[in-house]
């Protein structure tokens, strides 16, 4: 057994004091070569402003209204609940638009459609209908989740940002790979964090109950489009995978985003 005192007479001898200091400087000095260091580029003058302005130019372009269609996988996670859903939307991106939720073995779980003015959900299995101010609140009602307007999850997946960031923004901090821009709407602050490169890498509210938007995945390398998004709101969280997504030519007819509810059913009002 070694003792402190032969440690200590050890240390007293010129060699092995030299041995132990030059042992000890390598690994400080492998500890140090281990630790993360900031990337060189968002420490160059002017990366905030050349990141936002590669936004703008690919993302904060003039987008006029279109007519879409979307077909996507979302996996939906809470605490007391795991599940898959294929969803189905249709509509304009400056409403109305119409949206399907259906459950991984082919039941349908709920029809939805939103203007600017209300939601309006049904669930067959139930031959219930919901009306709400927002998606938002309908989605909570009927126990499923979606944070956001359905036009701004339309014009986020179309890649057209215009209607939901504004052209300036307040102050912008360096936090990880990414730089994290404080913006202010009408309606609520916004944090935007971006790549170097100038592409999004999540969209926040950080409000009380706010949400989180991650864009997990691309398309692919030049396109404007995500592939994979995550959302999330205090303990619920839904990763969304797009399987089709098309900007239409021929516009829906007025009665293809209608909600026709059937006779019988339970209406609930929940607008204020």
């Amino acid at each position: 057994m070694i003792r402190p005192q032969h440690v200590r007479d050890l240390l007293h001898h010129p060699q092995v004091l030299a041995a132990f200091l030059a042992l000890a400087l390598g690994v400080l000095a492998l500890v140090a070569g281990c630790a993360p260091k900031p990337p060189v580029l968002l420490q160059e003058p002017g990366t905030a402003e050349t990141a936002w302005s590669r936004f703008q130019e690919r993302f904060l372009q003039d987008c006029p209204p279109e007519d879409v269609s979307l077909r996507a996988s979302v996996n939906y996670s809470s605490p007391d609940r795991h599940s898959r859903f294929i969803i189905s939307m249709w509509g304009r991106t400056d409403f109305p638009i119409r949206l399907d939720v259906q459950a991984g073995v082919g039941a349908m779980l709920a029809h939805w459609r939103e203007d600017q003015d209300e939601w309006l959900g049904y669930i067959p299995s139930t031959q219930e209908a919901f009306i709400a101010d927002t998606v938002k609140e309908g989605a909570r009602i009927t126990g499923l989740f979606m944070p956001m307007r359905l036009n701004t999850l339309s014009q986020m997946l179309l890649g057209c940002w215009q209607a939901i960031i504004p052209t300036h923004y307040e102050r912008v901090e360096i936090v990880g790979n990414t730089l994290e821009y404080s913006l202010l709407t009408e309606s609520s602050s916004l944090i935007l964090a971006l790549a170097p490169s100038g592409q999004p890498v999540s969209l926040r509210n950080p409000e009380p109950e706010g949400w989180t938007v991650r864009i997990e995945q691309w398309e692919d390398n030049v396109s404007y489009q995500p592939r994979r998004i995550s959302l999330h709101q205090e303990d619920q969280s839904a990763v969304i995978r797009i399987q089709r997504l098309e900007s239409l030519t021929t516009p829906w007819l007025d009665k293809d985003l209608q909600l026709d509810i059937p006779p019988g059913t339970t209406i609930w009002t929940m607008s204020l």
